[in-house]
């Protein structure tokens, strides 16, 4: 098998937590997915993530359990993308994280298309679209169906797309697994 292989790549477990002073863990707000060595996805998060004052961390660990190997790594950034549409409502908020979490991540690439085809074959369980497209994933447990809080939120916090397409633009590239070079004027 080479070095690059999915399958040597650990699953890892992140958590978000609110930041407290210090830069340690505090509340737990959501359960992610590294989709590169600097960002995290967070499928349905909850409305503190879209509070531009308040500071976040990703605990990361490998799994199961998590034990004492997690690292914390500060957010830098979050941006939130929604759907509603299609039959689907989902929503993600994409993390990037201060600096690149020392595990490893599978680097795992799709294109807009597919992630939005996986999107639509999965019903929106962004879970079991990253699992399809190869990501090691570690779900957590449903605790109920998701908040939707980000129908009724302001575009200028969360701007809702009316297909998977649109949606899966504002998430992929945002986590760098779908991203183009920015192309000249002549192409």
């Amino acid at each position: 098998m080479s070095s690059n292989s999915v399958s040597e790549v650990p699953a890892l477990a992140v958590t978000v937590h609110t930041q407290e002073e210090g830069g340690v863990a505090g509340e737990r707000v959501g359960y992610g997915l590294l989709t590169s060595t600097e960002t995290v996805l967070v499928p349905d998060p909850v409305e503190a993530l879209a509070n531009p004052w308040r500071r976040f961390v990703a605990r990361i660990s490998r799994s199961p359990g998590g034990g004492d190997d997690g690292v914390v790594v500060p957010v830098g950034g979050v941006s939130v993308a929604a759907l509603d549409g299609e039959g689907i409502t989902a929503a993600a908020a994409v993390l990037t994280l201060v600096w690149a979490e020392p595990f490893g991540v599978a680097a795992v690439k799709a294109t807009r298309a597919q992630l939005a085809e996986a999107l639509l074959r999965n019903h929106g369980d962004q879970w079991a679209t990253y699992a399809e497209l190869g990501f090691r994933v570690v779900p957590p447990e449903k605790d109920g169906p998701p908040d939707t809080w980000w129908l009724g939120a302001p575009d200028t916090i969360v701007g809702v797309a009316g297909s998977a397409d649109v949606y899966a633009g504002g998430t992929c590239c945002s986590s760098r697994i779908c991203c183009r070079a920015p192309q000249t004027a002549a192409e």
